[in-house]
């Protein structure tokens, strides 16, 4: 099993969360890399991340590093941060990597595995389906709000580490298992972010709002241009059924507050052109209309501009 040092790059709250998973699951030596000081402060005051996690709570005592100050080598990388801060990782992880590294891209929709196996190489990333809800509702300390499983794979490769880091995370509390359908895996968990995040960021409301008639509605015609953009990629996938998923998924969470929502309740940039954003993409890129999701994808722009600007003007 690993026991030299791991590395999470992104402290929030899929950050933390794999934390716990890591260090119940035996590694016991830790690195998070924030971007934030006032992170690393609040870390290091704390003793460690406070995860809060079905009534109990464990302190994971990891060790709090600012990405600009890259430590020793790691064996396995786990990047937890937002799709759209992926590129400025690419140098960190160039510096605590190896060549034998395994580099795992656990971002929401499409885009940060190609990047990372573009400047990194295909033989050394691989990617993690997150199915686990998680708050950070303060900078040391996150609350769990669902655990489903992760799904690991690669696209090209089988890197020796990725069956051991799979059991580490299973043995830590968290269902996990390698797969050598990566791309149907990940066209699923699209289907979830592409209706339940914008819906609920546009509305600023819990997961429940996608169960409402209108929400229902919407997200069909999310789904059945999804079904069209998966199908070029390769992947097969029956509407009506993708449908009952989602919906059912909507329903086991709807009391939860997507990632998106939290971007846009924080004044950040979203991960829409990784989520809807793509379907749009690979829709037209073959002369196909993607009318509803180009819409959402503009919203939720818009929403990012206005907010913005109002913060700016605060």
């Amino acid at each position: 099993m690993v026991y030299s040092p791991l590395c999470i790059v992104g402290g929030g709250a899929i950050g933390g969360l794999i934390s716990m998973f890591l260090y119940r699951g035996g590694v016991t030596d830790i690195t998070v890399y924030y971007r934030s000081w006032s992170s690393i402060e609040a870390v290091e005051r704390e003793g460690g991340i406070l995860v809060k996690t079905s009534g109990r709570e464990y302190l994971i005592p990891v060790k709090p590093r600012h990405y600009t100050l890259p430590g020793d080598k790691c064996d396995i990388i786990l990047n937890c941060v937002k799709a759209v801060d992926v590129k400025d990782t690419i140098d960190l992880i160039r510096n605590i990597s190896h060549d034998h590294t395994l580099i795992v891209s656990l971002q929401n929709g499409f885009g940060s595995l190609e990047l990372l196996e573009e400047k990194l190489g295909y033989h050394r990333v691989a990617c993690g389906v997150v199915n686990c809800g998680a708050l950070r509702v303060a900078p040391s300390v996150v609350e769990e709000r669902g655990i489903g499983e992760i799904i690991f794979g690669q696209r090209k490769y089988v890197h020796p580490l990725l069956l051991e880091l799979a059991e580490i995370i299973r043995r830590g509390g968290c269902p996990s298992r390698v797969t050598v359908y990566l791309s149907k895996y990940r066209w699923l968990k699209l289907s979830i972010n592409a209706v339940i995040n914008p819906l609920t960021a546009i509305t600023r409301s819990r997961n429940s709002i996608v169960l409402t008639p209108w929400g229902r509605e919407i997200a069909y015609n999310i789904l059945e241009e999804l079904v069209k953009a998966a199908e070029l990629d390769g992947v097969k996938l029956e509407l009506d059924r993708l449908y009952r998923y989602v919906l059912r998924i909507a329903k086991i969470t709807s009391n939860n507050y997507s990632s998106m929502l939290q971007d846009i309740l924080r004044g950040k940039l979203t991960e829409i052109d990784y989520i809807n954003g793509v379907i749009v993409e690979k829709l037209e890129k073959h002369g196909l209309e993607a009318r509803i999701n180009k819409l959402i994808t503009n919203l939720i722009h818009l929403i990012e501009h206005s907010t913005s600007t109002n913060l700016a003007k605060t």
